[in-house]
C-alpha cells in the first residue's frame, strides 16, 4: 500500500510540475504559431565501490533510465532508476547515496529506485557565450527503504548554474540546496552542494571533460562527499551518443571507484503549430 501511494503522489506531481512549467513556457511565446519539442531518451550502467570507513567493500550498481523533453528554454526530465547494493548496509540509495547505516552481516539488495523528476529554465545572459540554469528537482520515495534501497522519504533541490562557451572550451558551475526528508529509521540534514567542471571539444564529434562534486554530510555521523570525474563523450550520429566516465573520491563518504557508460537517442525535434 506504501509504494501505491507513493507511485500515486508521484505522478500527480510530475503531471502538476510539467504541467505549469510548459504552461508558462507556451504563456512566453503566445504570439508564436510553431512549437518546437525535443525528446531524448537515455540509459547507463554505472558502478561504484568503495570501503566507506568499513571492514568490508560496499559496490553499487546503478542504471537509470531517462526521458528529456526540452521547450525553448524549458526541460523536463523523469528518470527511473534500477539499483542493486552489495555491502555491510552502512551505504542508502544510489544517485546520490547517503553514508547513514548501521553496519550489519553482508548482503545483497536489488529493485527499484528512488524516482526523481526536475524542471528546469535556461536564462541567455548579455555576454558572450554565457548562460545560466535554474533547476527545482524531486526526488520521490519509490525504493524499498527497508532494504535501505532508499530512505523512504521525499527530498527536494534547488540547484542554479553557470555555463561559459568559449571556442571549443566550456566551463560550467553549479551550487543547490538539498532538503533531505528524514524519519526515525533515517535522520538526515539538509545540505549544501556544488560542482565545477571543464570540457574541450576536440572534433565535432567527440569532447572530452572533468568535473568535481562536493556534498555536504547527509548526516551527522558522516563525511562530506568529495569526488572528481572524467569523461569522454562521442556522438554516434545524428540521433544518438555515447559517454564513457572514471571517477574517484577523496573521503569516507565518497566511493574508492566509480565508473560507468552512458547511452542516449535523441528524436528529431517535433512540431506542434497552433493559432495565435
Amino acid at each position: 500500500m506504501k509504494k501505491i501511494k507513493n507511485l500515486l503522489c508521484f505522478t500527480i506531481s510530475f503531471a502538476i510540475i510539467m504541467t505549469l512549467g510548459f504552461s508558462v513556457a507556451a504563456r512566453a511565446e503566445v504570439q508564436k504559431k510553431r512549437n518546437d519539442y525535443k525528446l531524448t531518451i537515455s540509459t547507463s550502467y554505472n558502478y561504484s565501490t568503495g570501503s566507506y570507513d568499513q571492514a568490508v567493500d560496499t559496490s553499487i550498481t546503478y542504471i537509470p533510465v531517462t526521458a528529456k523533453v526540452k521547450h525553448k528554454r524549458w526541460t523536463g526530465k523523469l528518470t527511473v532508476p534500477y539499483i542493486k547494493i552489495t555491502g555491510p548496509g552502512v551505504v542508502v540509495g544510489g544517485g546520490e547515496p547517503l553514508l547513514i547505516g548501521t553496519p550489519i552481516a553482508k548482503a545483497t539488495e536489488s529493485g527499484l529506485g528512488d524516482v526523481i523528476a526536475s524542471i528546469g529554465y535556461t536564462l541567455p545572459i548579455d555576454y558572450p557565450g554565457l548562460s545560466a540554469d535554474f533547476t527545482g528537482k524531486i526526488k520521490f520515495p519509490t525504493a524499498d527503504d527497508g532494504e535501505r534501497l532508499g530512505t523512504g522519504n521525499a527530498d527536494y533541490t534547488l540547484q542554479a548554474g553557470l555555463t561559459r562557451v568559449m571556442d571549443d572550451m566550456f566551463l560550467t558551475g553549479n551550487v543547490g540546496r538539498k532538503l533531505n526528508g528524514s524519519s526515525p529509521d533515517y535522520r538526515v540534514n539538509d545540505i549544501w552542494k556544488f560542482s565545477v567542471g571543464v570540457g574541450y571539444t576536440i572534433t565535432n564529434s567527440a569532447s572530452v571533460g572533468a568535473v568535481y562534486d562536493f556534498r555536504q554530510a547527509g548526516a551527522h555521523t558522516g563525511s562530506d562527499f568529495s569526488q572528481i570525474t572524467g569523461f569522454i563523450t562521442y556522438k554516434l550520429t545524428d540521433n544518438w551518443s555515447a559517454q564513457v566516465h572514471a571517477g574517484s573520491g577523496f573521503t569516507d563518504a565518497t566511493p574508492d571507484l566509480s565508473t560507468g557508460i552512458n547511452l542516449s537517442y535523441k528524436f528529431d525535434t517535433m512540431t506542434l503549430i497552433t493559432e495565435r
